[in-house]
């Protein structure tokens, strides 16, 4: 089989498995509550990780994963050919993506907001 054709079947499978579980209703209450606390950190590991494939590449894939925020998906799913990992982190994303999403909205505006505060105040007590 092909290499796309492997990457498609991994992806429909543990696209689906991490659908059931998070949406599901398959996990209790207990394991609901620690996927969506441990969703976050999960996607944290992956953006490292594809920070570290992209330097693989090329060294200036690796800096602009760095230095623009979200770049390594681009990278990941528009750049290069490496399906097998596409189909693992798509897959992963379906079940972890929305709290990881909540989690990046809730502490970057709070992150947004003391900067913001910060260069109102002309720079504060420094």
């Amino acid at each position: 089989m092909k290499n796309t054709t492997i990457s498609w079947i991994v992806f429909l499978i543990l696209g689906a498995g991490m659908w059931f579980l998070r949406y599901g209703d398959l996990l209790g209450d207990d394991h609901l509550a620690m996927l969506k606390q441990y969703g976050p950190y999960i996607f944290f590991a992956i953006y490292i990780t594809l920070i570290l494939y992209s330097f693989k590449d090329t060294v200036y894939q690796g800096l602009l994963c760095i230095i623009i925020p979200f770049y390594p998906f681009y990278w990941l799913f528009g750049v290069t050919d490496l399906f097998l990992t596409r189909a693992i982190v798509a897959g992963l994303l379906v079940g972890i993506g929305q709290d990881s999403a909540d989690f990046l909205q809730l502490h970057g505006g709070q992150v947004f907001h003391s900067i913001q505060e910060f260069i109102a105040t002309g720079g504060g007590e420094v």
